[in-house]
């Protein structure tokens, strides 16, 4: 799996994209927004037409466990 995040920038955009072992390429929306003294991470998956719902929730899974890791690394 090869990840290219979006250019550089100040607005909290922190699109990506993922290629997976098929050579797809696939866009993944995420923003970094303040929320008082710190900020919230929103990171939107699309469930692609070519995939079950099974492999969705699947995948879903493990972006909330990627997330869950990233928040405990900020929050210490």
């Amino acid at each position: 799996m090869i990840i290219r995040f979006v250019e550089r920038n100040k607005l909290g955009v922190l699109d990506h994209y993922v290629t997976i072992s098929t050579g797809q390429e696939i866009l993944n929306p995420m923003r970094v927004i303040p929320n008082g003294s710190g900020s919230e991470v929103m990171f939107t998956l699309f469930q692609s037409t070519e995939i079950s719902d099974e492999k969705f929730a699947e995948d879903a899974k493990l972006v909330e466990s990627d997330l869950k890791t990233l928040k405990d690394k900020l929050e210490t």
